[in-house]
């Protein structure tokens, strides 16, 4: 009897273990999308932020759409923080 109260006892704990380590790994997954999606986003606004400064800048809709060297490193440059 005893020994069936211990293998139940165990059998519990092992359960309640592999839950909570399977639910810290959910809540995990879900941080490390949303950590994407907010770098996703801050990504586009920068690529944003970018182009109208290249608009300012003047070039033209048309150096931008057809990515045009003088255009493309322009955003680039940009992009990593060396064009003010």
């Amino acid at each position: 009897m005893r020994s069936i109260l211990s293998v139940v006892a165990a059998a519990v704990m092992v359960s309640a273990i592999t839950s909570s380590v399977a639910f810290a790994q959910k809540q995990n997954t879900d941080a490390s999308k949303a950590s994407r999606a907010q770098a996703r986003e801050s990504l586009s606004g920068s690529f944003d932020r970018c182009v109208s400064l290249a608009k300012s800048r003047g070039y033209s809709r048309s150096d931008l759409e057809d990515n045009r060297a003088a255009a493309r490193n322009f955003v680039m440059r940009c992009m990593q923080g060396k064009q003010r």
